[in-house]
């Protein structure tokens, strides 16, 4: 716990740090991010699966989260993204037809989860991470919140707002699940998962994105900042799941050791690729005047 804590006083100075700032520092860590979790993940494959390109698989991560970069808004990003997507996955089928070998012990079987790894593992980590670089950027015409609410800050309180209040999930389920908790929630993916901890992780989410918002000026009603909290309460802990399902079929603690005391970056990104996605949306689609 100590080594978690030490690791968090040096770390949480640097993500703020570099959100508070924007492009380029925030993009060059998002990228450095990018890249370690893919590498993690292409080493926690099923086994049988076989060794997967990373070069290719950075080169992926790196075009999306750039291509996120340089849009101009959500449609420009969605065009951007689809064309990294098919010329990514288009490689991909060249390479597997060329050079992948999977163990011959387990046949043909494992081609198609191997593929299915090498594909989808840019699109989970470098399509939903680059959301937090589309959340940075927002301004209130892009979240349909009005032109006069368009303050050159908004883009920054939101991924701060929904950072911290992932944090406040994570941190609340741990603390609870461990000290009340009793009830199994999912034991054949994750044995210390239980229902109290996470209806205490989503508990704080609420009450954290109600907080939050007195500290940061959103834009939004109290009740928008309230749903949006619930659903990072919700969606936080799905992020986890997935997370420990991949790490459960690769018989893996971690994902990797990277954080001294929190494992690899995948591990502490787990949340985090499915809470910034779901914000981003909810802003752009669903929350209008």
């Amino acid at each position: 716990m100590l080594q978690r804590s030490l690791t968090a006083l040096v770390g949480i100075p640097v993500l703020v740090g570099a959100i508070w700032l924007g492009a380029p520092w925030l993009t060059v860590l998002v990228i450095a991010a990018g890249l370690a979790a893919i590498r993690e993940l292409y080493r926690i494959t099923p086994m049988g699966v076989g060794p997967l390109p990373f070069v290719l698989g950075a080169a992926w991560v790196v075009a999306l989260l750039s291509g996120a970069q340089a849009a101009s808004g959500r449609d420009n990003f969605l065009i951007i993204t689809g064309g990294v997507m098919a010329a990514g996955s288009f490689a991909a089928l060249l390479w597997f037809i060329a050079f992948y070998r999977g163990e011959e012990s387990f046949g043909r079987r494992r081609f198609p989860v191997g593929f299915s790894y090498l594909v989808l593992g840019p699109v989970y980590v470098g399509f939903l991470l680059a959301h937090a670089l589309m959340l940075r950027e927002i301004t209130g015409s892009d979240a349909a919140i009005g032109e006069t609410d368009a303050v050159s800050h908004l883009g920054r309180s939101w991924l701060l707002f929904a950072l911290l209040t992932t944090f406040a999930v994570d941190t609340a389920a741990y603390l609870v699940g461990r000290t009340v908790g009793r009830r199994p929630m999912v034991p054949s993916i994750s044995p210390n998962k239980t229902w109290e901890g996470s209806i205490g992780g989503f508990a704080s989410a609420v009450g954290a994105a109600l907080a939050l918002g007195l500290v940061f000026d959103l834009c939004v009603p109290v009740w928008q900042q309230a749903v949006i909290g619930a659903v990072i309460g919700v969606v936080a802990q799905w992020g986890d799941l997935i997370e420990s399902k991949l790490k459960r079929i690769a018989d893996v603690k971690d994902a990797g050791s990277i954080i001294p005391g929190h494992g690899g970056i995948l591990d502490r990104l787990d949340s985090i690729l499915l809470t910034i996605p779901a914000v981003y949306y909810l802003l752009v689609t669903a929350f209008t005047p």
